[in-house]
């Protein structure tokens, strides 16, 4: 009977020994065997922020050396009716120019587009019935810009 049961062991022990090498190619089954994601931690998706409002349009946009005929009809009209929309309007006047070479550069161009053309075009507004108080004047390098601007806007 000994012969038996030792023969019962072998089978058993070649048997189990047999399923272990069969199953070691084999992956076993566990969560992510049904879903690859499981017990990962979660990708949130965070949207781009949404676009911000476009910029406010400039009520006047001259190009810096345009001949005062050719804008002093246009800026009256348009000064007249911003002033009969709002009597209290304060108009802003900027003067923009491209940066130049070096900070001295960039400072004697602006300094000249203010002296003359910014300074026609806050005049031409005080002239059309707006208060000396009611126009403020600024100037700026914008790189945005390929030559001088003069630009109103109303607040």
């Amino acid at each position: 009977m000994r012969s038996g049961v030792a023969r019962r062991h072998v089978l058993r022990g070649g048997l189990a020994g047999v399923a272990v090498v069969a199953l070691s190619g084999c992956d076993l089954l566990d969560q992510r065997t049904f879903n690859p994601r499981a017990s990962r931690p979660p990708k949130v998706y965070i949207p781009p922020p949404p676009p911000g409002p476009p910029p406010i349009p400039p009520l006047i946009d001259l190009v810096g050396g345009t001949p005062q005929q050719e804008w002093a009809d246009p800026v009256r009209d348009v000064v007249k009716k911003a002033l009969a929309h709002k009597p209290n309007i304060l108009f802003l006047v900027q003067a923009l120019a491209p940066p130049g070479a070096d900070e001295a550069a960039t400072r004697t161009v602006l300094s000249h587009l203010v002296s003359t053309d910014a300074q026609a075009v806050a005049d031409a507004i005080v002239a059309a019935g707006a208060t000396p108080a009611q126009v403020e004047m600024s100037a700026m390098p914008d790189s945005t810009v390929t030559e001088p601007h003069i630009r109103v806007y109303v607040r």
